[in-house]
């Protein structure tokens, strides 16, 4: 067996362990009365991003995102057709599993509280992660350098030798700022090459 290449590996979430599908939540939407172009409207505001840092409260977040698309529902039905958009990258989180057999696995996620929760309750895979560390929870959202400044000091690994993965371009750029490896993987097909290559190497 060789000698390990880093000390830990940090996971982004979203299209490197799971997919995200909004299309899957907008039909639900549009049945309680929104309409497909608010949805969309609202789906690319700006305030997504208060939402994932906790800028916002849930109760102002249903509020303006019921405001914003016409809907009529509940906010436990909205909150519903929010959360149940994704699906796990199954080649992906079994090389992940392999890879926890030899390296301390973390996540580094930018998501919001109803997400957090959602997928902490639905994928107990997630528990190969030694910690996740999500945007909500910190106050920080990636690619701001103090969220893994905050992930590299809880899990006591030294940024050089700490490998950091992700599809945003962006994000890896806030690791390497901090001194992180990093590898950019913008597919799920990529994220599963390098994954491949990463087990091939610590066997």
């Amino acid at each position: 067996m060789s000698q390990p290449l880093y000390d830990a590996i940090f996971f982004d979430l979203g299209m490197v362990l799971v997919t995200f599908d909004w299309q899957l939540a907008i039909p639900r939407w549009s049945a309680r009365g929104a309409t497909h172009a608010r949805i969309v409207q609202f789906l690319a505001d700006p305030m997504h991003d208060e939402f994932e840092r906790n800028a916002v409260s849930a109760a102002e977040f249903f509020q303006r995102g019921k405001s914003a698309t016409g809907f009529q529902g509940t906010r436990d039905e909205f909150k519903t057709f929010w959360n149940e958009i994704f699906e796990p990258l199954a080649a992906n989180v079994a090389l992940a599993q392999k890879l926890a057999a030899r390296y301390p696995l973390y996540v580094i996620s930018n998501t919001n509280p109803w997400h957090m929760e959602y997928v902490e309750q639905t994928f107990p895979w997630l528990k190969i992660f030694r910690e996740r560390f999500y945007s909500p929870a910190l106050g920080i959202r990636k690619p701001d350098p103090r969220i893994f400044e905050i992930a590299l000091a809880r899990s006591g690994i030294a940024a050089p030798r700490a490998l950091f993965l992700d599809d945003r371009l962006e994000n890896i750029h806030g690791a390497q700022a901090v001194g992180m490896q990093a590898l950019h993987v913008p597919t799920p097909e990529i994220v599963t090459r390098e994954l491949t290559r990463l087990v091939a190497l610590s066997e």
